[in-house]
């Protein structure tokens, strides 16, 4: 950790002439933008956005023993129209652009999928909101129909989820289907989510061998309980079901056979307060199990049965250490068989420390060092592959 903290500070960052110009150029995207929000008049359509920009050094030691490493200059701005429609329907629409110091490739999208099963490509933009929404914050029955965002993440500093969590870190993600939102009674509500897929990908993670190409498989399902009201410290409790019907190569993308992919998870958090300065205590977790999973040689694994759908994650924070200061830790797993986390890749364990200052709710600063490792070493490989990475960021919201 202090080799890769040492060379955070020494590392410079190699820019060539045309990233140079293509960052300028997305600079000036940003500032025209902000410059447009402030002169915008009052009127039917709100509007507003956010900037998210850092530096990022990795290193990963290679499951042949190589050691790479890089550093890069990363942003992230998104800017949205809103206008109320009448009876409480609402038209959102927003756009999402990412731009880096290297390998920038600059246009806008109108894919239904993403470039890679876990991300967009830099230079990309696309429409990450587009979609008509109906129901007042708090309303008993909310809905929304198009391209929205999705993400229920434990409510701690470096906020993480197993399964949804569509844009996290300077990533671009999307889902594409409805959503509607019920309460039930007085303490819980529930979330039913119907995502269409594109046979090529998804706006959000989907991990090999899950895939779109055959039949059956475009159209899948989340279902969510969460609690509205708590008992003592607790400060969040949810039940979750993923459903992605005939997606699930079990033998490869290069077998027909396919099968459900079906996952389960709960999450659970609750904060005590520690003093009488506002300090406070957070303690977060998570469990999950995909029901089913590949053989193991899909996967380049040991093993002769299936491999794990075994996914967990714990979480210490210290919240308002001083006012706006904030310090978590999270350490989590995620077998073979996990498939659907933005957060954590599937064979992998994960550890992230991370502090954050929050000045006010439109302005923070946050301070990230992670630590993963491939859980089990895959077929013909020397070793396991790890990755360190620490990051600095800062996040501006416009309204």
């Amino acid at each position: 950790m202090e080799g890769l903290l040492l060379r955070t500070i020494l590392l410079r960052v190699q820019v060539s002439a045309k990233d140079c110009v293509m960052v300028l150029l997305f600079a000036v995207f940003i500032l025209l933008f902000v410059s447009l929000a402030q002169a915008a008049d009052d009127g039917p359509w709100a509007h507003g956005g956010d900037l998210r920009t850092g530096l990022f050094v990795t290193e990963r030691k290679a499951r042949n023993g190589e050691v790479e490493r890089d550093s890069q200059g990363q942003a992230r701005l998104r800017a949205w129209l809103q206008r109320e429609l009448a009876d409480d329907w609402r038209f959102r629409a927003r756009l999402a652009g990412r731009a880096s110091t290297a390998g920038n490739d600059f246009g806008l999208k109108f894919d239904r999928y993403r470039a890679s099963p876990t991300g967009t490509n830099v230079g990309e933009m696309h429409f990450d909101e587009f979609y008509l929404g109906h129901g007042a914050p708090g309303a008993d029955h909310q809905w929304r129909l198009g391209r929205f965002q999705t993400a229920i993440t434990l409510p701690v500093v470096p906020g993480k989820s197993l399964d949804r969590n569509d844009s996290s870190n300077v990533g671009i993600g999307w889902t594409d289907g409805f959503h509607w939102q019920a309460r039930i009674g007085s303490a819980w509500k529930t979330h039913l989510i119907g995502q269409v897929n594109h046979r090529l990908g998804a706006g959000n993670t989907v991990r090999s061998p899950l895939d779109f190409s055959v039949d059956g498989s475009r159209l899948g399902g989340y279902i969510a309980l969460e609690a509205t009201e708590h008992p003592g410290p607790l400060v969040m409790r949810v039940l979750s079901v993923n459903w992605v019907p005939n997606a699930l190569a079990v033998e490869g993308a290069g077998s027909d056979r396919r099968q459900d992919y079906v996952t389960a998870a709960m999450k659970t958090a609750a904060a005590w307060p520690l003093g009488d300065d506002g300090t406070r205590l957070l303690v977060a977790a998570e469990l999950g199990q995909a029901l089913n999973r590949p053989g193991p040689e899909v996967l380049s694994l040991p093993g002769k049965d299936r491999v794990s759908g075994d996914a967990w994650q714990v979480s210490a924070n210290l919240m308002d250490l001083l006012p706006g200061h904030h310090l978590g830790a999270v350490y989590g797993r995620a077998g073979g068989g996990w498939l659907t986390s933005n957060d954590y890749r599937n064979n992998d364990e994960l550890l992230e420390i991370r502090y954050q200052r929050r000045f006010t709710p439109a302005l923070s600063v946050e301070v990230r060092y992670r630590w993963r490792r491939e859980l089990e070493r895959r077929l013909g490989a020397d070793g396991l592959q790890v990755d360190e990475d620490v990051y600095a960021r800062v996040t501006w919201r416009m309204r």
